[in-house]
């Protein structure tokens, strides 16, 4: 499916990045048109990333997650998963991301000094307590083949700990349930 508001999803959640200030999931969802068509069945957009060799663990790991919580809510809703992409009603395309918190200077960011201690040595200053907590980035669009996303949008949470695979499971499906609130269930 050809995202043609990949750039505009791409912007919300690099926006949602900068505004996110504390652990709380950030959503924000593609809002539906006209009512669209009946939809019973759909096909992932892209390869899984357990068959790249190169990904790295921790994304494949939220990859599997990922395709596990749409999987559930999918079938929840009663539509199925066909392999064919040009053969299903809908096809469902995403993007996860981990971004790795990274402090600057203040020689880097005029605001840095302003964030933390005043009274800190120059050049030292106290981090957050959630330094390294990795912010992950999830953009899900669920169209026609090669149409514009019709439900979706794009989510935004830190993760205070990663390492944790039922709360990356749990943030996953919250943030899946809340971009695909608006998916009507599948007509047969």
């Amino acid at each position: 499916m050809q995202f043609r508001t990949l750039g505009q999803l791409v912007a919300l959640a690099l926006g949602a990045l900068a505004l996110l200030a504390c652990d709380t999931l950030d959503v924000e969802r593609v809002q539906p048109g006209a009512a669209p068509v009946a939809f019973s069945t759909y096909a992932w957009g892209q390869s899984s990333l357990s068959e790249d060799t190169g990904a790295a663990a921790q994304l494949v790991e939220l990859d599997e997650d990922l395709r596990t919580a749409v999987a559930a809510l999918m079938q929840s809703r009663g539509y199925r998963l066909v392999n064919d992409p040009t053969g299903a009603d809908m096809v469902m395309d995403y993007q996860v991301a981990i971004i790795e918190e990274e402090f600057a200077s203040e020689a880097e960011n005029s605001s840095w000094e302003a964030q933390f201690d005043s009274n800190a040595q120059r050049g030292v200053v106290e981090l957050p307590s959630q330094v390294g907590a990795p912010r992950v980035i999830l953009t899900l669009g669920l169209g026609r083949p090669g149409g514009r996303v019709i439900w979706g949008g794009s989510a935004t949470k830190l993760l205070a700990r990663p390492e944790n695979a039922e709360e990356r499971r749990r943030t996953l499906n919250t943030a899946v349930q809340e971009l695909l609130l608006d998916l009507p269930a599948a007509a047969y």
